[in-house]
Formats: C-alpha cells, sequence, structure tokens
C-alpha cells in the first residue's frame, strides 16, 4: 500500500472512531465524594450491612443523535470541543456493603422537588430526611433486608443546594451568544402560608427550595410584567377556563426582596407586595424572565446514569461502576415523581442511546392522568395544577391514557405513553381518590367525555387506593391516630386523613419484581370504573354522601379540558406563548362512589376503611382564610363515626355506629383481620404487614 493510501486509510478510521464516539451519549465520569457504612455496620438480614455513595455524575450527550434532539432547546445549549452537551447532576446510592449478597436489583427513585421519600413509605420509617443517617431514617429495613440497591440522581434544573437535595447543572439555552428571553407566568396561592405576621415578599418561583427564572429586569415595564389577583384559578361551576382576575397597579409591588415590608431592597428574583400576601387570593405574574436551562436534560440523567449502571464498568477515566453487576431496574416516583416517569417514558427516554431498555418495571404513583411539563423553555416542572391554582400548567395533555387512542380534538393523530413494545416498562399505576378531583384520575382509565372505559394495554396494572388522601407517608400508627388540619394546621374545615398506602405500595413492589423477573402475573388492575358503577360526577357523589353535621361537599374538583398553549408546543415540549391557554373542548371527569359512611368503593380498600371507625375521604375543604369552600392542597378527610347508636341520634348524624357495626372491640379487630387477610390473599398485602396491622387495631381503644 502507498504511503498515502495509508495515510488517507488511518485517517478515515480516526475520523469513524471519533463519529463513533460522538453518538454515544454515557457517563464520562462518577466523583463519589462520600462513602461511609450506615449505621455503624449494623446487618439487615441476610444482606448485611449498607453503604452509602454520594457525589455527582458527569454526563455528555450528542445534540444531533435523534434520541437526544426530543431534549427541547439541546440545540441552543452550549457545546464542547468535541461538539457535546456537558451537564452533571447530584448522586445518591445505598447498596449492600457486599453486593452479590443483594437481590441484583436496582430501585430507582426519581426524586420528589429533590428530596427522597421512598425509603419513608416502603420502610415505615419514623422520620424523613435526605441524608438518611440514622436509624428513624430506616424505618423496618424492608427495602435492605430484601437486597435492594437503592439511588437517587438530581433531574430537576431549580432545585436550590440545601437541605441534602438533589441539584443538578445544566447549560443555559444560548441564541446569537445571548440567553433567551421569553414572557413566563408564575402564582403565589397561599402566599402568607403557615405565618401568623404578615408576608410580604416572596421569590418569585414562590419557593425558597427553587430557584426563580430571572427576570429581564427589576423595572416592571423593561420586564413587561402584569401582576393580577384573584381568589381562585377555577370558575364556579368548575370549568376548564380560568378566570382574569383584577391587575395590581404597578405602585402597589416590585421586583425586590422586602422582608418587612416595602420598599425593600431591587431583585430579579423576589416580589414585594405592599399590602402583603393573603391565603384567600392567587396572585399570577406574567413577566420577562431570562436564563433558561435546557430543563429536558432532566430525562437524560435518568436514561444514561442507569444505563451506566447496567452496562458499563467504569466511566471514562477509570472509575469503576460500584453497581456493576445488576440485572434488574425497577424505576418508582409519587406525585411529581410520578407525573416524571409518565413524562419519561412516552418522551422515549425508556429508551437509551443503543435502543435498550432502561427501567424494567415502574410504579407510578398518585400521579393522576397528569405528565410533568418539564421538556419546555422556562419549564414549570415544580408546579403541579390543582383547583385553586396553577392551572396555566400544561400537566394534562394529550394522551393521558397508555394505550394508543386518536386524540379528541384531532383524530387523525393517534397516540399513547406506551408505543415502545421493544422498550416499554411493565407499569403499576395507582392513585388515590385525592387525584380524581385534583389530576383529572378518570381520564387515565376513560374516555374524555366519559361514555366508556378505556381498555389498559398487557403490561399495565390499574390499581386505586380507595378513600385516601395523596400524602405518601409511611405507616397511619393505628386506625385513631388524628389528622391535622392542613396548611399552618388551620388550612381545613376537618382533621387530614391519616391512613396511608405504604402497606399497598410495599406489596406492590414484590409483585411488580416478580413480575418483571420471573414473569408472574400481577395482581388484577383494581380500579372504579364506568361500567361498574363506580365512577360518578362530583355532583352525583355529594347527592349520596351521607349529610354528616358540621360537614359540607360542594362537588368541587379540577376540570380539565383540550388546550391550546401556542403554535410553538408540540408533542408536550416547546415555548408556550400562550401563557393563559385557550380552551378547545372540555372533559368530563369523574370520581369514586362512596359507600353509605362516605368511603369510596372500586378501588382496593385499606383495612381501615374496610373496618372504619371514621369516614375516610381524600378530599378537604378550606376554611375562610385559605379560600372558603375551596378543596384543600394534598389533604384528605377523616370524620369519626358515632361510638353508640344513641350518640348518632343525639347529634343527628346519620352513619351507623362503631356498636352497631362491631359490637365490641373484639368484633372490631376480627373485622381489621378479616380486610387484611383477605387483601393478603389478593397479594395486596405482605404478611408482616397484616399481622402489624391487626396489632395496631388491638392495641387500639376502639370500643373499650
Amino acid at each position: 500500500m502507498k504511503h498515502s493510501n495509508l495515510i488517507q486509510l488511518c485517517s478515515l478510521l480516526v475520523a469513524v472512531s471519533f463519529l463513533g464516539s460522538r453518538a454515544e451519549a454515557r457517563v464520562t465520569r462518577i466523583d463519589v465524594t462520600t462513602r461511609e457504612v450506615v449505621l455503624d455496620g449494623m446487618p439487615f438480614g441476610e444482606t448485611g450491612p449498607y453503604e452509602k455513595l454520594r457525589g455527582t455524575v458527569h454526563f455528555e450527550v450528542d445534540p444531533f443523535d435523534p434520541r437526544n434532539g426530543v431534549v427541547f432547546d439541546i440545540d441552543k445549549a452550549p457545546r464542547n470541543q468535541n461538539g457535546m452537551v456537558e451537564f452533571a447532576a447530584d448522586f445518591y446510592i445505598l447498596k449492600p456493603v457486599d453486593l452479590g449478597k443483594g437481590n441484583g436489583a436496582l430501585l430507582y427513585e426519581v426524586n420528589n422537588h429533590g428530596n427522597k421519600q421512598m425509603i419513608f413509605y416502603l420502610n415505615n420509617s419514623l422520620s424523613i430526611g435526605n441524608d438518611l443517617s440514622v436509624a428513624t431514617d430506616f424505618g423496618d429495613g424492608f427495602l435492605m433486608r430484601r437486597g435492594y440497591t437503592v439511588a437517587w440522581v438530581g433531574w430537576e434544573a431549580l432545585i436550590q443546594a440545601g437541605d441534602n437535595r438533589m441539584t443538578v447543572q445544566f447549560p443555559i439555552a444560548m441564541e446569537h451568544n445571548q440567553p433567551i428571553n421569553e414572557r413566563v407566568l408564575v402564582e403565589f396561592p397561599d402566599g402568607q402560608g403557615a405565618s401568623v405576621d404578615p408576608v410580604y415578599t416572596r421569590p418569585l418561583s414562590g419557593n425558597p427550595a427553587s430557584r426563580s427564572y430571572a427576570a429581564f429586569s427589576t423595572d416592571p415595564v423593561e420586564a413587561e410584567a402584569e401582576l393580577r389577583v384573584r381568589p381562585s384559578d377555577s370558575p364556579r361551576p368548575p370549568a376548564p377556563d380560568i378566570p382574569d382576575g383584577e391587575v395590581v397597579p404597578i405602585g402597589q409591588w416590585s421586583f425586590a426582596r422586602c422582608p418587612n415590608g416595602p420598599p425593600g431592597t431591587p431583585s430579579t428574583t423576589d416580589i414585594c407586595l405592599a399590602a402583603g400576601f393573603r391565603n384567600d387570593q392567587v396572585y399570577q405574574l406574567i413577566y420577562k424572565a431570562t436564563n433558561a436551562p435546557v430543563s429536558g436534560l432532566g430525562h437524560i440523567t435518568t436514561r444514561d446514569f442507569l444505563a451506566f449502571v447496567r452496562n458499563d464498568k467504569a466511566d471514562d477515566v477509570g472509575h469503576p461502576n460500584d453497581l456493576s453487576g445488576l440485572d434488574t431496574i425497577l424505576c418508582v416516583g409519587a406525585s411529581q415523581s410520578g407525573k416524571y416517569l409518565r413524562d419519561f417514558i412516552y418522551q422515549g427516554f425508556n429508551e437509551d442511546e443503543e435502543g435498550r431498555r432502561v427501567c424494567d418495571g415502574v410504579h407510578i404513583t398518585v400521579a393522576g392522568a397528569e405528565r410533568v411539563a418539564l421538556n419546555y423553555r422556562f419549564a414549570a416542572s415544580f408546579k403541579a395544577a390543582n383547583p385553586h391554582a396553577f392551572r396555566p400548567v400544561p400537566s394534562e395533555a394529550f394522551p393521558r391514557s397508555y394505550a394508543i387512542r386518536p386524540n379528541p380534538i384531532f383524530p387523525e393523530i393517534q397516540d399513547g405513553i406506551l408505543k415502545r413494545p421493544t422498550t416499554d416498562p411493565k407499569v403499576f399505576h395507582s392513585d388515590t381518590s385525592y387525584e380524581y378531583r385534583i389530576a383529572h384520575a378518570s381520564l387515565v382509565d376513560t374516555d374524555e367525555a366519559a361514555t366508556e372505559d378505556l381498555e389498559q394495554p398487557a403490561n399495565v396494572r390499574r390499581y386505586v387506593f380507595s378513600a385516601l388522601e395523596h400524602s405518601a407517608g409511611g405507616p397511619s400508627r393505628g386506625p385513631e391516630v388524628p389528622g391535622n388540619y392542613g396548611i399552618g394546621n388551620r388550612e381545613c374545615q376537618q382533621q387530614s386523613n391519616p391512613t396511608q398506602y405504604g402497606i399497598f405500595a410495599r406489596a406492590l413492589l414484590v409483585a411488580l419484581e416478580q413480575w418483571v423477573r420471573q414473569d408472574i402475573a400481577p395482581p388484577e388492575s383494581q380500579a372504579p370504573s364506568i361500567k361498574n358503577g363506580t365512577l360518578v360526577t362530583a355532583d352525583e357523589y355529594c347527592g349520596e354522601f351521607p349529610r354528616i353535621p358540621g360537614v359540607a361537599c360542594n362537588g368541587l374538583f379540577n376540570a380539565s379540558g383540550e388546550r391550546d398553549f401556542g403554535p410553538r408546543v408540540q408533542s408536550s415540549r416547546g415555548v408556550i406563548d400562550y401563557l393563559i391557554p385557550h380552551v378547545l373542548s372540555e372533559h368530563r371527569n369523574l370520581v369514586p362512589k362512596a359507600d353509605e359512611l362516605g368511603n369510596d368503593i372500586g378501588g382496593i380498600r385499606h383495612p381501615y376503611v374496610e373496618a372504619p371507625i371514621a369516614t375516610l375521604t381524600g378530599w378537604n375543604l378550606r376554611r375562610p382564610e385559605f379560600g372558603e369552600g375551596e378543596l384543600c392542597a394534598l389533604v384528605g378527610m377523616k370524620v369519626p363515626l358515632p361510638k353508640t347508636l344513641a350518640e348518632g341520634l343525639k347529634t343527628g348524624d346519620p352513619r351507623p355506629s362503631l356498636e352497631e357495626l362491631y359490637g365490641d372491640h373484639n368484633g372490631y379487630v376480627e373485622a381489621v383481620a378479616t380486610a387484611a387477610f383477605n387483601l393478603w390473599s389478593q397479594r395486596f398485602m405482605l404478611l408482616e404487614d397484616v399481622f402489624q396491622t391487626i396489632h395496631e387495631a388491638d392495641d387500639s381503644d376502639v370500643l373499650r
């Protein structure tokens, strides 16, 4: 071969090699900053002691790869000398010291607003913390006893550092070498919060734990800013429209930080309200913002971290993959994190750049029919729509169901969350009664007109935890545990519902693992339906709800419809031009039907719901300070039953008394035991939780 030809061949090989490396999205470096054995080496059953690893994972991706091009504005992110987009995220891992003694499965939780929650509700923990360093953080050690390796990675661009929250470092979208400016909408409901003193200032994000999108200028005119105020985001009766509210004159507010009242210090990331914020008003601010991070990279942090764990032995600089050898990945997320998983799957991120599946199975919890609004410029991923506020967030866009079906407005367009059969995971989707009023949960199971039930795909199971609230807390600690009254312990008219769904989440994790690893069919779906008559309108629900003295039922829910956010929004990503969306049609949302006590039917009923000592609901109403009759945020309601028939007659309570239901304490315990063992026989409870629940009932003072 001639020398010149040899040089050309070598050059070609180098070029091909370079192109190949550019096409490979990957973890480039894992920096472990902390490695320590937890709880002084205390063993968790046969798995032995655990250790925690924390640090930073570094990524780079090719913006021209089609699987990465789904990330909106990735083409506007700065690139390194190889043409790659670089970014980084915090990671946190709990693993057996001897990985060989584990069960070979990684349980990955999508953190919620930077926080770790899974250990709390799966381990029955007595405390909830982000550092997981004391015995109460680990509860009964359920996950560790079963040998899981547990991991978290940052994904949300606006999470502030602090309190061991999971953060990221994402590039800013640039155009003509300048940050992009767009008008955005933010809201401040419950602005006074739990404080009994006046609150004059708030970060523009509304939450000190989240960074704010900085205003283009502290001059409201230059920032094209307008502040409006209204009692609620929802009209009455409920509809998908959003009321206009009243304009607050510029002289009554400013871009400033003023904890003691105006004028304060000018600030592009804070608002100052001269009259102070009220809890019964929603304040809506529209302004021109700057410095938008490429938020959709938050889907890639999960995708590429999990792909690295499963497939690579080491990073680019030789740091070993401490989790090498794990053969199964289960992904879980509750609330915001569950909505993240729905969007993660829908937008194609459960498939890595090599076309391999990422999460083998997922448990999506309390997400309703919504998906996180992540893949947008100036994303509002930290907001969730409810009847009182945040309804301009594009969280319930089509598709809402898992199977592919026609768009109700444009029937020629067919879409679904699951549309990649070779890489779609096995899915558990569970909700509580709360999500039917707040997050349109009925639209996971019915068409938009509520005329028929939808058939779920074969790789989906649908579960509803009847009569429970949104909270993903740990064990309820017994049937008599009182609830609180929401924000500041004064938001809601009735005490909250303390009955938690942790016992179901534990059993379903076992069932999901068996389905993924052994192909053992999980329990059949259990959810209310039109066919069974267990889904009704909110007004029909209130018409049949017991007339409990002092308890109101007004049929409120978060109405929804097909909405247009502007021409630059396509397939749940883009730029929102219509900050108040145009309503194209209205959906018919349904809620679970209740029994004579007011406890929902049609789903999985907790032993404390099946053998109740109170009416338990997924909804609660606000007191006047927070907006009379509006739905409370995140909490349900607990209203104790009368103890005796005479007590019920005296107060005018139509519900049966405890004595009528159970006779005596032993009768109550037997009813709880029957309900618990029935759930165990259906694989919705583990035997250890059956015995614990019976013990709690026996230890209570019910009818003693």
